[in-house]
């Protein structure tokens, strides 16, 4: 047995509202529920949700569901269309959003070809926007 796939992922941050901005906004991420000062969640598609969490309000015992948190930075990456690489790029840049870095990745890196843009949201988290699935391809074997 193994899972069917991911239903949620969780990153966090504590300005509610910046981050809100980020995903719905410049990502164009549809809010599908808010939960007030605890977060927010976001349809990614049609079976994939990102939830937003104050780290500080997800942390408190007692809750109905177990106490959950992190400290520091989280990282996710989307997939988009190759052929949109440079309007996301544009995009990012038209909302203010800085791009960290941008990667090629090559079989002689030992990854499926594809792109990535890296930039921030407002607490520090990875957000990578990616053209291709870079894990389809083994490693080679070691010598």
């Amino acid at each position: 047995m193994k899972p069917k796939s991911i239903l949620e992922t969780i990153l966090y941050n504590d300005d509610i509202e910046s981050a809100l901005w980020f995903y719905s906004e410049a990502m164009g991420l549809p809010v599908v529920r808010d939960m007030t000062e605890l977060g927010f969640a976001c349809r990614v598609d049609g079976s994939h949700v990102l939830i937003i969490f104050d780290p500080n309000e997800t942390s408190k015992s007692g809750r109905t569901v177990p106490s959950h948190g992190t400290s520091g930075q989280g990282h996710i990456a989307f997939r988009i269309d190759e052929s949109q690489y440079d309007d996301w790029k544009d995009r990012l840049t038209s909302f203010g959003i800085e791009i960290e870095q941008e990667i090629e990745w090559t079989p002689e890196g030992r990854f499926s070809p594809g792109r990535s843009i890296y930039c921030r949201d407002s607490f520090g988290n990875s957000v990578e926007l990616i053209t291709a699935d870079i894990w389809l391809r083994e490693p080679p074997a070691e010598a």
